[in-house]
């Protein structure tokens, strides 16, 4: 650490013109990766119904449709049974067929007139139509089947498409809708408040530098890595989220760093290889609490999760490298000036105020907070930790799962689609299970296992397409929630079903099961890798084991609120009108909610490395737990509120998505940052080390002789003057 802040005061010029020529390589790379990036990715790869599509698409005319073209009449145009609406009907179905890269497509007027592909009144049909290959493949397909068949008419028909292909186009088309509207409404309030909380436009401009870096970086290094996976649409919203958090939250603390050395008489560049040395060693090991979280995501099976982790370890892991080289390279060139254009002196001045006197440590809000917290511990202590508990209450009841298109708005078409097929058809193409009989089995079996799937409960339509190694059998259930307890009760009946051969189910509702099956599989493995790599961590800076072991349980107790709190709005739909209206599924998208309880938990032990590094530091000055506490907290206090409050700014512009799970994306990682920041780093972490008192930095012998060869702390004794409070 020494040494890069000696590189950053010797060569400034040198370091900031290879950040600025690689940003500009890294942008070039980019500039195409929106075109590359994929929709879905939620699927298994190894999945029963992954390889059950594989059979399908390999020795099979169709398989489940992805696309459906819903196909209606006018009011007072007659039924679809009518010559003109047949003829068109047919037609249209063969011309789909021909279309490249679709396998098959199957129609009300094409397949004997059967009744679950008609709505009850006679005036819509269907055409189911089936795209096989992989995600980008059938993307290009879907997209051109929008472009030329969408919002048209083809002889007296109207055509709407829905279906799970068009769903993702959509997705990902309103995913980059909503990083405009996120930049749009999250950037001038963040602005503004980098202004009043750094004082100085100069200064304010820092983490907009750090930032776009990190943002700019992990867009090449995405389009990089679609060369080789597939990288889902959402990447792109987490990436621009947290590289702007990361950016305001790492800058904020070595600006103050820096300040602090300035103020205590440091000279420019000895105060910017201090603040490398100390500040800058914090925030790479507050980084690695984010990559220890993401790292251990790489282990769930899912490309979406995959690709995710792998644009929040690209992102946290350019900001971090951008704050301990670019930034110190900038503070050398512009340190003498990190308090000019200050906006605040200026309104002083304009309202006649003094300058605000440097004040002592012990007149600080967060000195005076945690002095009256550690008075009385159990009191404030108590009732925090039952605020917590009542949040995170509705977490019991938590059901996690897959979403269907409910999760656009009622505007977009492909809901639209879903919801008439929910309300006027008998059956769902949507909701359609093929059962793969793997291996060969002559007719009269085939006859018997057939009659035994029509004759459970739900199975609407049983139709038989035998094959050279086998058969599929394709189940049509009357059941419109593919992903319903009644829709996973079949498939758990069917793959129960005794037979001679292997059987695999592919479909909306046995994608939903593997998936469920692979993270509640991998789960209780990510979340052990997790706790343990940051008891190690916290350890390394504290040279405790109780100081850990408090700190992971106080982030979980943190957690299970944001949690209850999430399926209280999202799974039951109580407050909706706070973050927008949107459909409750009774459910919580399960990627999505893995995805905020990992990053979350990363984001909250970033913030625990802060404090903890000046408590501990102060304890070894003061010796004195309860003063270390307070004085630690004053230090950190208002930086981490403001990282938190700037940080929050961020990740609450992905509520006003338009799709329901990234909103919930938003307003978990909201909440979480919130809560971490206030009740827990405010009132319990406090109050329970008050009440642990000298226990707080036991350690067996032989750990504590270990933390002296991987103790991580910083070197160098904290001023003794604070910052003067801003008025805002």
């Amino acid at each position: 650490m020494k040494a890069l802040g000696r590189l950053a005061v010797g060569r400034p010029r040198t370091v900031v013109a290879v950040v600025l020529a690689l940003m500009v390589l890294a942008g070039v790379c980019g500039m195409s990766v929106t075109e590359r990036l994929s929709g879905g990715g939620f699927r298994p790869p190894d999945a029963e119904s992954f390889r059950a599509a594989q059979i399908l698409e390999d020795h099979y005319v169709t398989g489940t449709p992805n696309v459906i073209v819903l196909a209606d009449l006018p009011a007072g145009a007659g039924t679809i049974d009518g010559p003109e609406a047949a003829s068109s009907g047919a037609r249209l179905t063969t011309e789909l067929a021909a279309v490249p890269g679709v396998r098959s497509a199957v129609s009300y007027w094409t397949a004997g007139s059967p009744e679950f592909l008609r709505d009850r009144d006679h005036t819509a049909a269907l055409i189911a139509v089936h795209v096989p290959g992989d995600e980008n493949a059938v993307e290009r397909v879907t997209e051109r089947l929008i472009t030329t068949y969408r919002d048209r008419d083809y002889g007296p028909l109207r055509l709407r498409l829905g279906g799970a292909a068009v769903g993702y186009h959509d997705a990902t088309v309103q995913l980059a809708h909503d990083v405009r509207l996120t930049e749009e409404v999250s950037l001038p309030v963040v602005l503004v408040l980098l202004v009043l909380i750094f004082g100085s436009l100069v200064a304010a401009g820092l983490p907009l530098v750090l930032g776009l870096v990190s943002i700019v970086g992990t867009l090449g290094i995405l389009r990089v890595l679609t060369e080789f996976t597939q990288v889902s649409s959402y990447a792109l919203n987490l990436t621009t989220v947290l590289g702007l958090g990361l950016g305001v939250d790492y800058s904020l603390f070595v600006v103050s760093r820096f300040r602090e050395e300035r103020r205590a008489g440091r000279t420019l560049s000895e105060a910017v290889t201090i603040t490398v040395a100390t500040a800058g060693r914090t925030v790479l090991f507050s980084a690695s609490t984010i990559v220890i979280a993401m790292s251990a995501m790489l282990l769930f099976p899912m490309p979406f999760l995959r690709s995710l982790a792998m644009a929040c370890l690209s992102v946290t892991v350019l900001a971090a490298a951008a704050t301990v080289t670019v930034l110190p390279a900038l503070l050398m060139l512009f340190g003498h000036r990190i308090d000019a254009l200050d906006l605040r002196r200026a309104v002083r001045r304009l309202r006649g105020r003094p300058e605000p006197a440097p004040r002592p440590l012990e007149a600080g809000l967060w000195y005076r907070a945690a002095r009256r917290v550690t008075a009385r511990p159990i009191v404030f202590g108590g009732a925090a930790l039952l605020l917590v508990l009542i949040l995170g209450a509705p977490f019991a009841g938590v059901r996690l799962g897959l979403t269907d298109d409910r999760a656009f708005p009622e505007s977009v078409q492909t809901r639209q689609v879903g919801d008439v097929l929910r309300a006027d058809f008998t059956a769902a193409a949507t909701s359609q299970m093929d059962v793969v009989v793997d291996g060969p089995i002559d007719g009269p079996r085939l006859s018997a296992l057939a009659a035994s799937i029509g004759a459970l409960p739900h199975a609407r339509v049983v139709r038989v397409m035998p094959g050279t190694q086998g058969a599929d059998i394709v189940v049509m259930p009357d059941i419109h929630d593919p992903y319903s307890p009644e829709a996973h009760t079949l498939l758990t009946r069917i793959r129960q079903l005794p037979s001679p051969q292997p059987l695999l189910v592919s479909g909306a509702t046995a994608e939903n099961s593997d998936i469920d099956d692979g993270l509640t599989q991998r789960l209780p493995l990510v979340i052990g890798l997790i706790m343990v790599a940051m008891l190690v961590l916290l350890f390394a800076f504290t040279g405790s084991v109780v100081i850990p072991l408090k700190a992971v349980v106080l982030n979980t107790l943190s957690l299970s609120a944001t949690c209850g709190a999430m399926v209280y709005v999202f799974q039951d739909g109580h407050l909706r009108w706070l973050v927008g209206d949107f459909t409750a599924t009774g459910v919580l998208t399960a990627p999505v909610t893995v995805l905020v309880f990992c990053l979350a938990f990363g984001m909250s032990m970033d913030y625990e490395v802060f404090l903890l590094s000046r408590i501990t530091e102060e304890y070894r000055i003061r010796g004195n737990t309860a003063d270390a506490v307070a004085y630690g907290l004053e230090r950190t206090g208002r930086i981490v509120t403001a990282a938190a409050a700037l940080m929050a700014m961020v990740c609450v512009g992905l509520a006003f998505s338009h799709i329901s799970f990234t909103k919930l994306m938003g307003v978990g990682l909201t909440l979480a940052v919130l809560m971490d920041a206030t009740v827990i780093r405010g009132v319990l972490v406090p109050a329970l080390m008050r009440l642990l008192g000298e226990a707080n930095w036991w350690a067996p012998g032989f750990l504590r002789r270990a933390h002296r060869v991987i103790a991580l702390r910083e070197e160098a004794e904290p001023a003794e003057v604070a910052e003067p409070v801003p008025s805002a």
